[in-house]
């Protein structure tokens, strides 16, 4: 039985504080285009191409039956906009993830995903938005992957083949999406690929079969980082290293109120994502406020000092 995390609450309170006073929005529009402002002024200003899948677009569970879902304005790309105006940047954001997207969705010339209608995908909007502002200076995050290996770890006990396979999708696909999007961008444009943090974690709490199962789902979780980070880089694209803000590989015990003692990657799912909730809410893979807050502290430490 899934417990309901009250632990490392501290922590997210102290991510919570800047985070206050946001409201959480249910709109089911795939693109949102945001601005912040604050007392700095602005020494510079770009645009924010935000690339992916349900995470790229914040999205949390609602706690409501059959639609356990939607996207918000506190996920990893209104939480850099807002930490990069406090520095005098100021990104105009354009979120086209959608939901379910995988590495091979994104290359599909024949079938349709339900967020766009065919000869349109996200790829190919991205191409368009990048072509448009090829004189501008801009940033795209690529958030994709995650869905290819998570249709293995949804469910255990998971396949082995399922993982190789999805592993091998990505490996292919991935380098070619990077490739794409660089070649349609201008000279001023940064890039950054985020890895991901492994909330299947949670699992360890899953009575006896919980370690096994936890432990197999990091190992899946790091090759699949590993085999994404070599894309990037080989690619030269910034990789934001998400599993580490995450403590995703850190195994060290720490006490969990009402749990006991545990691994602190495995306290560090629950505080930072929805699995380790009871229904209506979880167990859900998506990130909460803190863990999003995390992500966008991920990417802001790949970007330079000075745009």
């Amino acid at each position: 039985m899934k417990y309901v995390v009250r632990v490392v609450v501290a922590l997210v309170v102290l991510v919570g504080v800047y985070l206050a006073g946001r409201q959480t929005s249910g709109a089911d529009s795939t693109t949102t285009t945001s601005t912040t402002t604050t007392s700095t002024p602005a020494s510079m200003s770009a645009f924010y191409l935000d690339v992916g899948a349900s995470a790229s677009l914040g999205f949390q569970p609602t706690g409501v039956s059959h639609h356990n879902g939607a996207r918000t304005n506190t996920g990893y790309a209104n939480d850099l906009v807002f930490r990069e105006a406090l520095r005098g940047v100021t990104l105009t954001l354009d979120q086209i993830g959608c939901p379910g997207e995988t590495v091979e969705s994104m290359l599909s010339t024949t079938t349709a995903d339900h967020c766009y209608q065919l000869p349109m995908t996200q790829l190919r909007r991205a191409e368009q938005i990048l072509q448009a502002d090829k004189g501008q200076t801009g940033l795209v995050t690529i958030d994709l992957g995650f869905n290819d290996l998570r249709v293995c770890l949804n469910h255990l006990p998971a396949s082995s083949t399922c993982v190789a396979a999805a592993l091998a999708r990505v490996a292919a696909d991935l380098p070619v999406i990077v490739k794409d999007l660089k070649s349609a961008a201008g000279p001023n444009v940064r890039f950054v690929g985020l890895l991901y943090n492994d909330p299947y974690l949670g699992y360890f709490l899953d009575g006896a079969r919980g370690p096994a199962a936890a432990t197999y789902t990091l190992e899946s979780m790091d090759r699949l980082n590993a085999v994404m980070a070599h894309a990037y880089q080989s690619e030269g694209v910034a990789v934001a290293n998400v599993p580490a803000l995450f403590q995703t590989d850190v195994t060290t015990r720490v006490p969990m109120d009402n749990v006991g003692v545990i691994p602190e990657n495995v306290a560090a799912a629950c505080a930072y994502t929805w699995f380790c909730y009871k229904a209506p809410f979880g167990p859900d893979d998506h990130p909460n406020d803190a863990g999003y807050s995390l992500i966008a502290q991920a990417i802001a430490d790949v970007l330079p000092a000075r745009w």
